[in-house]
């Protein structure tokens, strides 16, 4: 078992069947792409391994614990535990980015204020964010938005992280300052899963790539043995001709 397993992931929207039986699994230290076409339900998933969606049925594990039926106050353990990097950096409008990154320290651990500011002095310095650090949301750019939003959602040091589209409308240099940003936590031991539409990201930082389509992943592999098979799914979806 991985540090986590998705098995027979089923979910109706609406009476409109989205997923009929999504598996897989992603092993401790690993970056697992998943890709598919606009509609297909990948932010689904992923918002199901923290409990903002409920599998009609099926299982999902994470380190062996199966969570789709836990309740509120059973999922907070895993909320600490797993991360997840919404697409817009989901920051609070109203505080700066120092508050922001406080947030979680002040909620979920016992650090005194002299500790936090110094944890995110050194979280920002390593994002190449320390200049950002008495700004409000509104006056940095969508990239540094988005860069903040991951500091945030990693600075209590989660053993998994949930990446959302995070490169979505990013101009190449601001796409490229994220990548690094994700081998670097790579680096350090992180378990992530990656969701996107943009695929040079996908290449650059996943260790196996899933394809999902029509409900159920339809393939899955490393980035070589996928660029190596000319006639496989996910080649054909990268060039188009499925998804």
């Amino acid at each position: 078992m991985g540090m986590i397993d998705v098995r027979n992931f089923a979910k109706s929207f609406d009476g409109v069947q989205v997923h009929k039986k999504v598996s897989f699994t992603v092993n401790k230290g690993e970056c697992l792409g998943i890709v598919g076409g606009s509609g297909v339900g990948k932010s689904v998933v992923l918002r199901s391994l923290i409990g903002l969606e409920k599998p009609d049925s099926g299982e999902i594990y994470i380190e062996g614990e199966e969570i789709s039926k836990y309740s509120e106050e059973q999922l907070i353990p895993i909320r600490t535990k797993v991360a997840y990097v919404f697409q817009n950096g989901a920051l609070f409008d109203s505080m700066s980015v120092y508050e922001n990154l406080a947030y979680p320290l002040r909620e979920h651990t016992k650090m005194s204020e002299s500790e936090i500011a110094k944890r995110i002095h050194e979280q920002l310095s390593e994002f190449g964010l320390a200049e950002a650090e008495s700004k409000e949301p509104a006056q940095l750019s969508g990239g540094m938005q988005k860069r903040v939003g991951l500091a945030r959602s990693i600075i209590i040091g989660p053993e998994v992280i949930l990446y959302d589209e995070p490169t979505a409308g990013l101009d190449p240099y601001n796409s490229l300052k994220i990548q690094e940003m994700i081998l670097r936590l790579k680096a350090k031991g992180s378990t992530s899963i990656f969701v996107s539409h943009d695929m040079p990201s996908v290449f650059a930082v996943c260790d196996r790539i899933a394809l999902l389509l029509d409900g159920e992943i339809k393939a899955v592999g490393r980035p070589d043995e996928l660029r190596e098979d000319p006639d496989g799914l996910l080649q054909k979806f990268v060039s188009g001709e499925a998804g």
